[in-house]
């Protein structure tokens, strides 16, 4: 695996592989053009197959298959504090795939992407993995298609699984949710058809699409911001790299011994995180979620916070079907995702927070600085704001590493989008650490993606943004 490891890395600060940018943009044009899009704004009890499930008190699909929307109870323990409330909730336990193939060409690691057109996406197609599939839609309840590549994640034995994990999903809407991010590279002698809707990308060339708004995809940012490098032993600096980001190079080249904080204090703040907050959750009837509305056209908050859920008719022939209805979460668009990155011992930290969610299966997630909406706060002042949210206001004066609006998955969310921002404070500036935070180094977020259940989705996703070209 030591040669991969060093494959990965190298294709990790490539910007011109097989193809150049410029190529890609033309193919992603080309299939714009061609596609046959429409998504409308539907009643949601007039979606055929969908209905709410008077016994139960949930919204779902007559099959009993692909998700269904739920009310939940939380009760929270933390610090001898109690704290309840009711919430919606997508509860869809089976486990979808985010597979993506890769193949070295001309000796270079590149994989497999897709122009995949999902209902919510904001300009309806992003670049998404080889295989982006729940299991309803791979099992072929819908009784369209199959998904093309799908064979390559069931155990077809056509090259070496190099990465392979359960990760979460987003835990403020999805109840216990996982998907399994794998990566397969094929043998040098493996050959594959590449279909009209797919492109070759090196793993740099990806990461630095990740500027232009709401193109690459959740999924993409999922697998690759939270795949784990390992640094062969060879490879002692970031300068035995022929390009690339130094700074980010030396944070994910970095030792312990330089570090802030060892690995083994980090995983053991971490471990008393989870173990101080205790959670009990239980599902309900929508009907028993307090403040929450069903009028026959949409589910709402009374005070217009969190989130809608609304119904789509949807429109796509290059789908595994061509027409269906659906569901989605309609969120109020401006949330913002942050990082605080500072020198601390000449390398570049960031500094992350222990985030409870209602929806993990564990209690806490390793999560970006800051994560909320602003709205939220907007319509109920008598909500304290996160900390360190004076970090990224819009006059904020800190430098700027990373600074795109990209989109949350548009299987389940309606043209939702966040502001995602690094700000680079100087080391000369004091920053009182709160409560449930710390700093840590690019070297030891890729040690913790190692392990299951640990970055959340959004901190993968900014992880992403962070690039070593």
């Amino acid at each position: 695996m030591k040669d991969i490891d060093y494959d990965l890395l190298y294709s990790s600060t490539l910007l011109k592989g097989t193809n150049s940018l410029e190529d890609f943009h033309s193919w992603l044009e080309n299939c714009l053009e061609s596609g046959q899009f429409k998504v409308d704004l539907t009643p949601l009890n007039s979606l055929k197959g969908w209905s709410m499930n008077e016994s139960s008190g949930a919204y779902g699909h007559e099959s009993g298959k692909f998700f269904k929307i739920n009310g939940l109870f939380v009760e929270r323990e933390v610090n001898d504090s109690i704290q309840r409330w009711t919430q919606l909730i997508i509860n869809q336990a089976e486990q979808g795939i985010l597979g993506l193939l890769a193949k070295k060409i001309d000796g270079v690691i590149h994989v497999l992407v897709q122009a995949k057109m999902e209902p919510g996406n904001i300009g309806f197609i992003q670049i998404s993995p080889t295989v982006q599939s729940t299991r309803s839609n791979f099992t072929r309840v819908h009784g369209g298609k199959s998904t093309k590549y799908i064979e390559y994640f069931l155990g077809k034995n056509s090259g070496t699984t190099i990465f392979n994990q359960l990760r979460s999903e987003q835990g403020s809407r999805y109840y216990r949710k996982r998907n399994q991010n794998i990566v397969i590279l094929l043998d040098d002698n493996h050959s594959i058809e590449k279909h009209q809707n797919y492109f070759w990308l090196t793993l740099g060339q990806l990461r630095e699409l990740h500027k232009v708004p709401n193109l690459v995809h959740l999924d993409c940012r999922s697998i690759i911001g939270g795949m784990p490098f390992s640094i062969p032993s060879e490879l002692n600096t970031p300068q035995s790299m022929p390009i690339g980001n130094r700074e980010n190079l030396n944070s994910l080249f970095c030792s312990d011994s330089n570090a802030l904080y060892s690995l083994r204090d980090l995983v053991s703040w971490f471990t008393n995180e989870k173990v101080k907050n205790i959670k009990h959750t239980k599902l309900i009837s929508i009907n028993d979620v307090k403040s929450w509305n069903y009028d026959g056209n949409s589910i709402k908050h009374d005070k217009g916070r969190f989130f809608d859920i609304v119904g789509v008719e949807v429109y796509s022939p290059g789908r595994e079907v061509s027409s269906w209805s659906q569901p989605l979460i309609k969120c109020a668009n401006g949330g913002i995702i942050g990082l605080i990155a500072q020198v601390h011992n000449g390398i570049l930290h960031f500094l992350i927070q222990a985030r409870f969610e209602a929806g993990f299966i564990d209690t806490v997630e390793l999560a970006p600085t800051v994560q909320y909406s602003p709205k939220n706060y907007e319509v109920d002042t008598n909500i304290q704001s996160p900390h360190f949210i004076e970090y990224f206001t819009k006059d904020s004066k800190y430098e700027l590493l990373v600074n795109t609006f990209l989109s949350n998955e548009g299987g389940r969310f309606f043209e939702s989008e966040n502001q995602h921002i690094v700000v680079k404070v100087p080391k000369t500036e004091v920053i009182e650490l709160k409560d449930g935070y710390e700093w840590m180094t690019l070297s030891q977020l890729h040690h913790f993606g190692s392990m299951e259940l640990t970055l959340n989705v959004e901190l993968r996703s900014l992880i992403f943004c962070l690039t070593l070209t």
